[in-house]
């Protein structure tokens, strides 16, 4: 038996299979790259969003008297509350290469991290959409009366809320559908790439 031939046939054989797993690696790289990076883009573009929106209000909040002042502060804490959760999430998002992980679970992971940034906004949406409308009729109210004790005691001041409310409540579907449209497909197409890693 030639040892040496036979430990040269051994090593070819190894060598053999890590060129092969790395350029599987590769490969996946290059076929989940884009679709990670199409999310992420669009991530950012809705955390940007929100500080596009509440920077005004905050500033607007300096520059108000009356009551209403607190009322934009209150929004813009919200805004921000909402918009750190999101980028907490983001940030658990591994876009660079982690030698010790699984690629699958690694894809896994980022599917996760984005899903739960997206039900945290279907969550918020939920419960801010049908808010909006009274919270835009309660600030013009505030900026006309100035305190909430006057505007409190306006005759059917209630009733105009709870109807603005209910108007609020198509938005909610509405913006699921759009959410849908930017997102449904990208996090199918990665779930797909996902399933079709072998661990």
């Amino acid at each position: 038996m030639n040892l040496e031939q036979e430990w040269q046939n051994l090593s070819g054989e190894f060598n053999s299979k890590v060129d092969k797993i790395n350029i599987s690696n590769i490969t996946i790289d290059e076929k989940s790259h884009s679709l990670l990076q199409d999310l992420l883009f669009k991530l950012r573009w809705k955390l940007r969003w929100i500080r596009i929106i509440d920077l005004p209000i905050l500033v607007m909040a300096f520059f108000i008297k009356g009551d209403l002042k607190f009322l934009l502060l209150f929004v813009f804490i919200t805004y921000e509350i909402s918009r750190a959760l999101g980028v907490n999430s983001f940030r658990k998002i591994k876009t660079g290469i982690d030698y010790n992980a699984n690629t699958k679970q690694v894809l896994t992971d980022n599917l996760k991290a984005v899903k739960k940034i997206l039900r945290g906004e279907t969550i918020y949406g939920y419960i801010f959409l049908p808010l909006a409308g009274p919270t835009g009729w309660l600030a013009y109210k505030l900026y006309v009366h100035q305190t909430f004790e006057k505007v409190l005691g306006l005759p059917h001041f209630f009733i105009q809320m709870v109807l603005l409310m209910l108007i609020g409540i198509p938005f909610i579907y509405i913006t699921k559908k759009m959410n849908d449209s930017i997102f449904a497909k990208p996090l199918k197409e990665l779930n797909e790439k996902i399933n079709d890693l072998m661990d």
